[in-house]
Parts: C-alpha cells; sequence; structure tokens
C-alpha cells in the first residue's frame, strides 16, 4: 500500500490556538499499541500476543470492530488537555477520553481488556459514538442521509514531529460516487491544545463529503464565529460520566455547501469533496482547565474562531488549487 506524505500541514498545526494552558508540562503524544503475534479465535478476537508501540500499521482485511487487535481500537493522540482515539475500521470517526490529570495515558490503557469504560484517576472514555460521526469525524452524504465512511483498505501512521502529534490515516476504496474512492487524513495536536486540525485529500470519484458530531438528545446546541471560521457544537450532559461535556467543530465557511442535523449528526458538508480542513474540540467539566458551564463553553469557542480567523490559518492548511464554483468567499 502507498505510504501517506505530507508537507504544507504542520504549518497551520503550529498556528492553531491553544487557549487554557497552565503550568503544567504541555505535550502531545501520538499512540498506536498493536497486538503482535497472537491468533484470531472462533469468536473473532485476537489473543494471545504481545502488544507493543509502533509508528505504522497496514489493517489487515480481516480485522473486525472489537476484535482486540489494536489497544483501544485504533490509533490515539493526546495532549496534557484531553486524548483522543480513531476507530480504525468501517467507522472511521474519532472518540473522546477525558483527562483529568495532564499526563500522558494512551499508551498504558485497552490493551485487551476495557481498563478505560470505568473512571480512573486519570480519566476515562467519555463519549457515545454508535452510528454517528462521532467527534468530528468523516463522513458520507449519500441518498440525503449521512454516513460513516464504510470499509475501505486502510493504512495508518502516528508519530511525533517536533512539538506536533499526528495521526496520518489512508483509507482506500471505500464507496465513491458510483466507484470507489481514496482519502489521506491527517489529525494533528500541539501541546497545551485541546484543539485537533484535520486535513483530508479525497482522490477518485469523490462522494458529498462531511464532517460532524454526534447529537445527542437533551443537549444545547451552539454555533457562532463572525469571521471565515464558524463553528457548532453541543453542551450538556452527554459524557458517559453522567456530566457535563462540550463538543465543537470548527470549519470554514467558504468550504460549507451547508450546515444541519441528520442521522444522528450534526454536520457541515464541504463544497469541494476533494480538499477537506476543520478543527474539533472537546472540553469535559472534570478536566482541570476545561469550561465549566455553557456560557464558558460558548466563550471559549468564540475566541478560538476569533484566533483562526486572526492568524489567517487557512493560507497555510493545503497547496492552493483550484475551488469548485460551489465553493465561495475568499481563498
Amino acid at each position: 500500500m502507498k505510504r501517506i506524505f505530507w508537507l504544507t500541514t504542520p504549518l497551520l498545526f503550529l498556528a492553531a490556538p491553544s487557549q487554557g494552558q497552565d503550568a503544567s508540562q504541555p505535550f502531545a503524544k501520538a499512540t498506536l499499541n498493536v497486538q503482535q503475534g497472537g491468533t484470531r479465535g472462533a469468536d473473532g478476537k485476537v489473543s494471545g500476543g504481545a502488544f507493543g508501540l509502533v509508528e505504522s500499521f497496514d489493517v489487515p482485511a480481516d480485522h473486525r470492530i472489537h476484535d482486540q487487535l489494536i489497544a483501544f481500537e485504533g490509533p490515539g493522540w493526546e495532549s496534557d488537555k484531553v486524548a483522543y482515539r480513531l476507530y480504525l475500521d468501517e467507522r472511521n470517526v474519532p472518540d473522546i477520553y477525558g483527562k483529568r490529570l495532564p499526563a500522558p495515558i494512551l499508551p498504558r490503557i485497552g490493551m485487551g481488556h476495557d481498563d478505560y469504560h470505568a473512571l480512573a484517576d486519570w480519566g476515562m472514555d467519555i463519549f457515545q459514538v454508535d452510528q454517528s460521526l462521532g467527534m468530528g469525524g468523516i463522513g458520507v452524504l449519500r441518498e440525503g442521509k449521512v454516513t460513516q465512511l464504510g470499509r475501505s483498505t486502510i493504512h495508518v501512521e502516528a508519530r511525533d514531529l517536533g512539538p506536533l502529534a499526528l495521526v496520518d490515516v489512508d483509507n482506500d476504496g471505500f464507496a465513491g460516487a458510483g466507484a470507489p474512492a481514496n482519502m489521506k487524513t491527517r489529525y494533528a495536536i500541539k501541546p497545551g491544545s485541546r484543539i485537533t486540525m484535520v486535513s483530508s485529500i479525497v482522490t477518485g470519484p469523490a462522494p458529498k463529503m462531511v464532517a460532524g458530531l454526534t447529537l445527542h438528545a437533551g443537549t444545547t446546541q451552539v454555533s457562532g464565529g463572525a469571521g471565515r471560521w464558524r463553528y457548532f457544537g453541543t453542551w450538556g450532559k452527554q459524557s458517559l460520566a453522567k456530566d457535563d461535556l462540550g463538543i465543537v467543530l470548527f470549519y470554514r465557511v467558504s468550504d460549507a455547501v451547508q450546515t444541519g442535523a441528520n442521522n444522528g449528526s450534526l454536520f457541515v458538508e464541504f463544497c469541494d469533496p476533494t480538499r477537506i480542513r476543520y478543527a474539533f474540540a472537546a472540553a469535559w467539566v472534570q478536566e482541570p482547565t476545561a469550561p465549566k458551564t455553557l456560557a464558558a463553553f460558548k466563550a471559549w469557542a468564540d475566541t478560538t474562531a476569533a484566533e483562526f480567523d486572526k492568524q489567517n490559518a487557512d493560507r497555510a492548511h493545503l497547496t492552493p488549487h483550484a475551488r469548485p464554483a460551489t465553493c465561495k468567499g475568499p481563498e
């Protein structure tokens, strides 16, 4: 399988805003922990091997959801503020680990047992994804319905590059517009930040591409931004700890065909399905520096959107290209 290669994206990630830094030692770390030497049993689960940290991995064709081949089901990236993981299967959407302590936690959890579903000193898995786009996942608008990406051939790399933690994913052969399409995606976080920046390139017959957030019942929807960057999200008792959690997705208004709610997700559809760029973040009330109220969360999101505008981050995001006529506004 071809390997992922990027040149321009670190410039944007270094510029991404990181409000809420504290006096602890900020860090960013990417983790990919794979079971090696195990065997697949009649129940489909892999056992008997030893987990080891790797930088790259070709996901085998017989990999299935919950088969315990990969610790916590995929690669993860974290800062001293928050941690995220990506389901490395047909879901292809991120999830959230809330952090009560600022130390790295991903290299030591999820190795063949569900040790992250109960509240620990470091935190826990705090989000329910189901069939939605999860915490900022990329999906496809199929027959007017927001769906997860679906089956593909997957290669992943997880590494630290200078101050950045990067996860790069190739999804080859997912169901595109009448024929298979390919997607390369980068997720990145920097020290002291709870923001993940996302860049994606789709080749082949690109379908209608979207990104979004799980829409849980009983939450309050928020939106804002007055410049090039806008946001939408939710706040409320949607954490698996049964307390308040805020989630938000930032996007460039000139990149959007529409935003809305569909099939359990809030979403934005991109006018150019071949070049996707956006950001997302989560804030859990048990995280020491997180916003603790709806008003504080919205104020943080407003400030973050304004910082994206101030830094004019979009100029460094992807190699310049011809934009479709459906894309409006300044490049």
